[in-house]
This record gives C-alpha cells, structure tokens and sequence, in this order.
C-alpha cells in the first residue's frame, strides 16, 4: 500500500469562490499543502517564501493569496484568488467540501481472513484489515484505515486519531477543523501499546512503511510519512507532515518538529529535538539535536 495521487480536476475554482476575487480561473481536485505531492492541489500562502514553493510546485494547480502577492503567480499558469485573509478562505473551503464528503478517501472496507480482533476493541465498518491483523484491547481503527497484513496492533492503541488545527473566526471564537484523510499502516508493522496515529489532514494517509515498529505511547501527527523498517522508540513524537525516509531509528522520547525529512538510516538519540533536516546516515543528539560526535565532544570538554 502506498500514498494515493489524485490526477483530475474535479472542481471549478470559480464555483467556490467570489468572481470578484478571482484572478485567473481554474480547477484543482483536492486541498492540500504547499508541499503537496497531490496532482492538481490548490492550496493557501500568506507570504511570499510559501507562494514561492507553490509557484514552482508542479503538483499545485491553484493558490488563494493576498492580494499583494498575485503578480507573484503571473505566468505560472495556476488557478488564483485573492483573499486578505488566505488562510481563513481556504479552511472555510475546506469545511464545506468535507461536509459533502467531496475531499474524504475513495477506498473499500472490510476485515481479511485470519484476524484477531479482541472483543473491547472498537474497528470501525469503514476501515480496511488485511489478513491475520492483531488488535489488541481497547485499541480503536477509525474511519479510512487500512491496516496490511500482519499488522499488530497493541493496546489502547489509536489509529486514524483527529489531530488539533484550529481556525480563528472574525469575532475571535475558535473552530477545530476536522481532518479529511486516513492513516495507512502497511504490512508487519507493529503498533505497541498506548501509540496515537493521527489520519491526515487532507485527502490523503499518514503513511506507515513496511516492517517498521512503533514504540509505547509514541505520537504521530498528521500526515507524517515513515518508511520502510523503521523504528520510533517510545514515548517520541512525530510531529504533522514530517518524513522519515527507510530504516531511520527514533531513541525513546525524541521529538521531531513539523515538516522535517530525517534522511535514510539516519538515528536520533534519545530525548533529541530535531529542529532541521537530518542528512541520511546521520547520527543526532541534543536539544536542540546536532550532530551526535559533536555533541558528545563538547560534553566531554564541559561545554554543555
């Protein structure tokens, strides 16, 4: 099981939006980041480092902006609306297609042979169990999860949770935007007890690769990816929309921020907090994490 693409545009731009604040009409088939790696995305900026990304992002068919930045996205060929306040317009978008379900995952349901569900475990009718899937006590599977076979899964395990991102309205109250996606835990993981696996924000799954292993009470936040035969050691946090290439090792109690790539076979020591890209095959400690010998040497020189 891998990420889903979306390749068709589904949606008119100027059905959603004002005529007046469209610059450039256009369609866009989901919503999603300036990261996305979604065909056919349209997505939000509020400054100019992020419309930037946007603008050179292939996968980005549309961008809502403030109207200072528009000329910004002349020639690029994207869709484009102006807002004064981007982020607000595109959550509200956002609110109204996950209401009509026309942002939430296209997949089929169903428990494969073999299965050992226990009885206090909540599994909910529109997830997907491949064969032999253990789940252990009071664990739940909420909508759009698909779990490989041979997953574990321990207990009081949750997967599928709704992360926290909260929209501010114009009279200050605050709006909890519930999340569109869905989690994929591909075959013989193992989920230990206690661990919390948010589904994604967007249409698409937080993504957890072949043969890795997640510790006790581990957190992993929304739209996070996580390769192939990795381990997260307990009690780490994996913040939203971050990347752990294959075979990275997580030391209990880490924590990486949001949006990082941890590159192949890189380990980050215990209590280590990853504030920046990780070089594959590299070895971080500290906190803030650098480099493991460089650490190790000022400690021992009493620098730190």
């Amino acid at each position: 099981m891998i990420p889903r693409h979306d390749h068709a545009h589904r949606f008119n731009i100027s059905d959603h939006f004002a005529a007046e604040d469209i610059v450039q009409d256009g369609g866009f088939a989901t919503l999603d980041e300036v990261d996305t790696i979604t065909l056919g995305s349209l997505v939000y900026c509020q400054a100019l480092h992020y419309l930037l990304k946007a603008a050179n992002n292939p996968n980005v068919s549309a961008v809502v902006c403030p109207p200072a930045l528009v000329d910004e996205l002349t020639g690029t060929g994207k869709a484009i609306v102006a807002a004064e306040d981007p982020r607000r317009a595109f959550f509200e978008l956002y609110l109204r297609l996950k209401a009509s379900g026309d942002i939430l995952p296209q997949m089929t349901y169903g428990i494969g042979e073999g299965c050992n569900i226990h009885p206090s475990a909540v599994v909910s009718p529109k997830a997907k169990l491949g064969k032999r899937v253990v789940v252990g006590a009071h664990s739940v599977i909420e909508d759009y999860c698909e779990l490989g076979d041979d997953v574990e899964i321990g207990a009081n395990v949750i997967i599928g949770a709704e992360g926290l991102l909260t929209l501010r309205q114009a009279d200050g109250r605050l709006v909890r935007v519930g999340h569109a996606g869905g989690v994929t835990i591909s075959e013989g993981c193992q989920i230990l007890s206690g661990a919390v696996i948010a589904k994604s924000l967007f249409r698409g799954f937080t993504f957890i690769g072949p043969h890795s292993q997640v510790g006790i009470m581990t957190n992993i936040g929304h739209g996070a990816y996580v390769g192939e035969a990795c381990v997260i050691s307990g009690n780490s946090v994996i913040a939203g929309r971050s990347r752990l290439e294959d075979r990275v090792w997580v030391g209990t109690s880490a924590s990486i921020a949001q949006g990082l790539v941890v590159g192949r076979g890189a380990q980050i020591k215990m209590g280590a907090v990853v504030v920046a890209d990780v070089p594959a095959g590299a070895v971080m400690s500290g906190n803030f994490a650098v480099n493991h010998r460089v650490n190790m040497a000022r400690y021992l020189k009493g620098t730190v």
